[in-house]
């Protein structure tokens, strides 16, 4: 892996051609290499190969397929809160209990991924200009690569708060000891490049120029929801409402049953507005063996390697149907020994529950989603899934968000109503078991747990727990539950800075012994 000085460079380019600059049938990769600053860019096609180098590394194939949004970014969002839970030994075990430390993979590999996605970015835009190509297109390549920038800007930001902030082709001599940068330098440089984004972005593309692309609904979406991140309701006013304005043109429709936004066969499913498209035998993608159950007869040969904590999966009411969008109580695929075509039985515990009842049974002590693996088309090692990192949903629970910052609970019902219902729990004020939220803070409680069910997994949770003033709250609940001790602290909000980056940044040094738990 490279270090803290060659990441930021990164001036040899691999170029891997996916479906996200592709057609939707035509998923067919094709290899670019010893892409430079010096001998590139010379012409169009190099500066399309360019821009899938930049959408490449959201989710690197072939050989990291696990990496950033294609399940890294998972232990960092939503591990270290009450959701994620591991049996796995190490980092993740240390992560979902809070007892990691600067030297965590996860923080090493995201961070190292992250600045990936920005020097490619930075490259393409330091080259781009001499390049004689329609200047339409020109705009929107621009727009994509600054956009791509501007996520990978708002993750790192997310997880570590100030950061180097890097918007040229550095060479590597320059970056050592680079200065941090405060949350409010990054996010203006965030907002102006959603900005530019907004304004040169189409709001769909073409089957033949690639369906995955970056959007003006994507980049809306991201400037509003960086804009919530500093509780400045009113501009993420502006701008999550021309999400829901592009909804109302139907260029987005809320899909009636939410399992289906995950079936292997939906792949751009209408609520989707930016994520990752794999294709099995082609460009797949490694998340449905880390998220899909163990042993299990249908979706199998799976590690469960990330999975619900059974305290979070709790929280659901029984009348809510996403409670069952989960594996568990079924017999296994592998018999239980030599003498027996029978496997082991997975039970969900009930709380307290610690003994199974029989000798075949076995108590699970985790949950597994089926987000990533519901009606698998092909159970390969390589997967086909869709990573959704915006979609309508999620808008329509910012709505609700924003209107109760503004206006009050009364403003935000509709909107969390919205989504509860279509995923066919009972709407809020339905009955006394689901109450109407009489105040601010109350629609806050009422948010933070819709948020967890709908949005499980989906890169999330730790953001909205400390945007919305819960996560220590929150986090030391559910530690107590587990009978661990409640270690977890405002200065926890962001994580200590990657060891190997910390060694040559004293700055980074400095700021990391307050984040430890």
């Amino acid at each position: 892996m490279k270090n803290y000085r060659t990441t930021y460079s990164f001036f040899t380019l691999l170029v891997v051609m996916m479906l996200t600059v592709t057609s939707c049938t035509d998923l067919e990769p094709e290899l670019y290499s010893d892409l430079t600053t010096k001998n590139a860019y010379g012409t169009e096609s190099d500066i399309d190969a360019a821009l899938t180098g930049v959408y490449s590394k959201l989710n690197p194939y072939p050989n990291d397929a696990w990496l950033y949004y294609a399940g890294y970014l998972v232990m960092t969002t939503d591990y270290s809160t009450d959701m994620g839970f591991s049996t796995a030994a190490g980092d993740p075990t240390k992560l979902s209990n809070f007892t990691y430390d600067d030297n965590n993979r996860y923080f090493r590999l995201n961070w190292q991924t992250m600045y990936q996605v920005i020097s490619n970015a930075n490259i393409l835009l330091s080259e781009i200009e001499d390049v004689e190509m329609d200047e339409t297109k020109k705009n929107q390549i621009m727009a994509q690569a600054r956009f791509l920038r501007a996520l990978s800007y708002r993750d790192l930001t997310d997880g570590w708060g100030p950061v180097p902030l890097i918007t040229d082709a550095k060479n590597p001599t320059e970056t050592l000891d680079f200065p941090l940068s405060s949350v409010e330098e990054v996010d203006a440089q965030i907002i102006s490049d959603c900005k530019f984004a907004i304004d040169n972005l189409p709001e769909t593309w073409s089957m033949e120029t690639g369906l995955a692309r970056a959007t003006k609904g994507a980049a809306l979406t991201l400037l509003g929801k960086v804009y919530m991140r500093a509780h400045d309701y009113t501009n993420a006013k502006t701008y999550i409402d021309q999400v829901l304005q592009l909804r109302d043109k139907g260029v987005y429709q809320l899909n009636p049953d939410f399992k289906n936004e995950w079936s292997d066969s939906n792949k751009m499913d209408m609520g989707l507005i930016f994520g990752i498209l794999h294709e099995a035998a082609q460009n797949g993608g490694e998340i449905a063996n880390h998220f899909g159950p163990t042993d299990h007869p249908v979706v199998q040969n799976r590690w469960q390697y990330y999975a619900v904590s059974l305290q979070f999966w709790r929280k659901y009411a029984d009348s809510d149907p996403r409670k069952e969008f989960y594996y568990y109580n079924y017999e296994g695929a592998s018999p239980r020994d030599a003498t027996t075509t029978h496997g082991f039985y997975y039970m969900m515990p009930a709380a307290g529950q610690n003994i199974p009842p029989n000798d075949t049974t076995k108590l699970l002590p985790n949950v597994a989603t089926k987000k990533y693996s519901y009606e698998m088309v092909s159970n390969s090692y390589m997967d086909g899934r869709t990573i959704q990192i915006f979609r309508l949903a999620d808008v329509i629970l910012c709505k609700a968000e924003i209107e109760n910052a503004l206006n009050g609970p009364g403003a935000a019902l509709p909107y969390i109503n919205e989504v509860r219902v279509r995923a066919g729990a009972p709407a809020l004020g339905s009955s006394a078991d689901f109450p109407t939220p009489g105040s601010k803070d109350q629609m806050i409680d009422a948010l933070v747990n819709e948020r967890g069910y709908e949005l499980v997994f989906e890169y999330q949770r730790r953001a909205d727990l400390i945007r919305l003033g819960k996560f220590v709250e929150v986090c030391n609940t559910y530690l107590e539950k587990r009978g661990l001790s409640p270690v977890v602290t405002e200065n926890m909000r962001y994580f200590p800075y990657p060891l190997e980056e910390a060694r040559i940044h004293d700055e980074m040094s400095a700021a990391n012994v307050n984040r430890l738990p």
